[in-house]
């Protein structure tokens, strides 16, 4: 009688353990806490399709410590660990996830413009066996190109400007959206944009955010298209001359992205690395 109790019993571990289990059981994929230095990655299933805009103009020279160069390649480097632990999590051979550092317009440089092309990892271009060792090697190429671009762009001091509006009304569809991913573009800038060949005014809406149409209260940008449901923009960095302008910019950004049908969207201002890190986490969950 004894033995067949036993019996029962185990039987019904079995199925509490098997039903347990099922239902999802303990999580024990977030229990380490990163502390803001270690990227949390994603938990999403989707490919992941990151594309970093930076923002190549005399942002570069404001005083700061760290630089601005210095903080902008951190963040690169993270957004790089974040999709390099996303494609592990993904196995890596079956993973198609994508990151890409640009910029808009296209430096006048051949240098910078041929060691943009280090900028870039595509797995769902790569072959299987190609996989492995393209994810082991992009982020030292990511890192040193990076820095002699900023070198360069420093010695030369030919500040293109940043069209961001201009991006979006035209390329972003081309540049970071893709089908059945998670498109995510960062965009790295002061805030100001501007681009001498592209300059719109409808009363009090601009093409571009200057010192000047921060004057103005009611200014903000003419939103020139819609549809960008399927993508998320975070904005970082953003630092306008007068501290006072911080809460205007903030507002005239967000509501531009939002008049795109832009759903998830963030803009923060310029911070210590490891702060911008914890940003960067909350939003990539």
């Amino acid at each position: 009688m004894k033995k067949n109790v036993k019996l029962i019993i185990s039987i019904i571990a079995i199925i509490f353990v098997g039903i347990f289990t099922a239902c999802g059981g303990v999580d024990s994929t977030n229990k380490k806490s990163n502390g803001g230095t270690t990227p949390t990655g994603t938990n999403t299933k989707k490919a992941l399709n990151v594309s970093i805009y930076l923002d190549l103009s005399d942002r570069l020279e404001r005083e700061m410590s760290p630089s601005q160069s210095e903080r902008d390649i951190e963040i690169v480097m993270y957004m790089a660990a974040i999709v390099k632990s996303h494609a592990v999590s993904q196995k890596i051979v079956p993973s198609t996830d994508r990151i890409k550092v640009f910029f808009y317009p296209s430096p006048n440089d051949s240098k910078i413009n041929l060691l943009s092309q280090d900028l870039e990892l595509d797995l769902g271009k790569a072959q299987p066996s190609e996989k492995k060792k393209l994810l082991n090697e992009f982020e030292a190429k990511f890192e040193s190109s990076l820095s002699q671009i900023y070198e360069t762009t420093l010695a030369q001091k030919n500040w293109i400007g940043s069209d961001i509006w201009g991006f979006f009304k035209k390329q972003v569809d081309t540049y970071c959206i893709k089908e059945e991913a998670r498109n995510i573009i960062v965009i790295l800038t002061d805030g100001y944009i501007f681009d001498t060949n592209n300059k719109q005014i409808d009363g009090d809406n601009y093409s571009y955010i200057l010192p000047q149409t921060l004057q103005n209260p009611k200014s903000g940008l003419i939103v020139s298209r819609q549809g960008l449901k399927n993508l998320e923009v975070l904005m970082l960095e953003v630092n306008p001359y007068d501290p006072k302008h911080q809460d205007q910019m903030e507002s005239i950004i967000t509501n531009w992205f939002q008049g795109m049908e832009i759903q998830n969207s963030y803009v923060g201002m310029t911070d210590q690395p490891s702060n911008t890190k914890l940003i960067i986490d909350k939003f990539m969950k």
